[in-house]
């Protein structure tokens, strides 16, 4: 009888320590780009990878834990993004087309990272490390650099570049501009306005 009931116990998952975040963060993510954010539980999520609820919690302490990781996730992969496309011959337009790029690759997880979890980043160390690293790559491609006058002028000028090509994104990602047309428009449109210094002087 014993025997029998063992014989009825099912195989220990094929979850080792370490493996089974990454698998949450992935089903996250899948449920991000099929419903929003709003979609997201630990539950659900458990469900999709085929654990319990309870071995989710051991790793992440709430929906908004395991959400400020997969937004941390995005700001590093964003961030790699960028940093390999800064070495083009135009650096700024490169960057700039990389964060579209990215943005139409996983709507998803960027409406995620720039969504309301982004201000509550404070509290959540990995979150807000990776998203400042994100910025930081941002300005000092932008020029961010120098000090006083200077280092004013280039804080302006990475916000301008910022907000160009986030703005961009927010329509591409929106429909608002067929994907098809979006990367030729915004690369026709990073080339005629991202770098206003190089015009000539009045």
């Amino acid at each position: 009888m014993n025997g029998e009931a063992m014989d009825e116990i099912p195989a220990p998952r094929p979850y080792r320590h370490g493996n089974l975040p990454n698998a949450l963060r992935g089903a996250a993510r899948a449920i991000l780009d099929e419903s929003g954010p709003e979609a997201v539980g630990l539950r659900e999520t458990a469900r999709r990878v085929g654990v319990s609820a309870t071995a989710a919690y051991r790793h992440f302490s709430s929906k908004e834990d395991l959400l400020a990781s997969v937004a941390a996730e995005g700001f590093r992969e964003l961030t790699a993004a960028m940093e390999a496309a800064a070495d083009a011959s135009d650096p700024l337009i490169g960057v700039g087309l990389a964060y579209v790029e990215f943005a139409l690759r996983k709507r998803g997880l960027f409406r995620l990272m720039f969504g309301p979890i982004l201000v509550e980043r404070a509290r959540y160390p990995a979150l807000n490390e990776a998203a400042n690293a994100a910025f930081d790559c941002v300005q000092r491609v932008a020029g961010g650099g120098g000090q006083g006058g200077a280092q004013e002028e280039g804080a302006t000028a990475s916000m301008a570049a910022w907000g160009l090509v986030h703005g961009l994104s927010a329509l591409f990602i929106d429909d608002l501009v067929p994907e098809a047309q979006a990367r030729d428009l915004a690369q026709e449109i990073l080339l005629g306005g991202a770098k206003p210094e190089h015009r000539p002087a009045a």
